[in-house]
């Protein structure tokens, strides 16, 4: 299974496209979304053409073990291993890979941080290691943003940091940006490239 993750840039669009891609290769795929991300492509799109719900917040009680029935009114244990486990650790111990497409400059700052604020930054924090720390499933990067962004020495910084993660980054290329008329580097690579990196890593 592959967990894609889309963040909050215009080019969240070319995740349908990713998905589409990876869909027709044979690959089941579960989509997870920053809230952010919603606002350029709807969760109903992704989850239309996937087959499964999509996630796009942390407290979201589909992603939570249902709280069992007790007529009798007693108290009880609740087993997160009965009915499912939390979603942003259940996905990443399924994934054969992760894949981020499009990664923004705020989400790389909040993994380069180790924080977990939406469904995406925490399940990749909770992707599964080896003792030795390495990852046992590749994450695959693909940053956007404007070229002033990527250029940015924090920018530069995290991805420094999060290469040193064991995570993959593909892209960003130079051409057309979100702002009309903007030419730099920070665009998307293409789906199919991307597609074509991942499938290769599985």
């Amino acid at each position: 299974m592959i967990l894609l993750g889309v963040s909050g840039s215009i080019a969240a669009y070319k995740s349908v496209e990713l998905l589409r891609l990876f869909l027709k290769a044979g690959q089941d795929v579960r989509v997870i979304m920053t809230q952010a991300a919603t606002r350029f492509v709807g969760p109903l799109t992704f989850q239309a053409l996937s087959g499964h719900p999509v996630l796009a917040d942390s407290l979201d009680p589909q992603g939570w073990p249902p709280v069992p029935v007790r007529l009798d009114r007693r108290p009880s244990s609740i087993n997160a291993s009965e009915g499912g486990q939390m979603a942003h650790l259940d996905l990443p111990e399924k994934a054969s890979a992760l894949v981020l497409a499009p990664a923004t400059a705020q989400l790389l700052s909040q993994l380069a941080c180790g924080a977990a604020g939406d469904i995406v930054s925490a399940s990749i924090l909770a992707m599964p290691r080896s003792p030795a720390g390495r990852l046992k499933a590749p994450v695959l990067i693909a940053p956007a943003m404007h070229e002033a962004m990527w250029l940015h020495p924090a920018t530069r910084a995290n991805v420094i940091t999060l290469k040193k993660f064991g995570y993959q980054f593909i892209g960003p290329e130079r051409g057309p940006l979100g702002r009309a008329d903007d030419q730099g580097l920070g665009r998307m690579t293409d789906p199919k490239a991307i597609a074509s990196i991942v499938l290769k890593a599985l």
